[in-house]
């Protein structure tokens, strides 16, 4: 999981690239590094949302309903 952070911290910081949301893809990296266990991608997903004030963010997935803004659907 170490590699998935330091390719995406890679990309944020590659002197030619530009990343569209830039603050969302560092606010979901250091969740996933606080928590690799999670995946970046749902804390990506999670801070998309977070982003276009659609939360609560709904998901089956039980770990990321355990996250501020996500809430668990049943």
């Amino acid at each position: 999981m170490p590699a998935v952070g330091t390719a995406v911290d890679m990309l944020l910081n590659h002197k030619d690239l530009t990343l569209q949301d830039a603050e969302v893809v560092t606010s979901a990296l250091e969740y996933f590094r606080e928590r690799p266990a999670l995946g970046f991608f749902d804390y990506l997903v999670l801070e998309t949302a977070r982003k276009a004030g659609h939360l609560p963010f709904g998901t089956f997935d039980r770990d990321l309903a355990k996250m501020n803004g996500a809430q668990q659907l049943k």
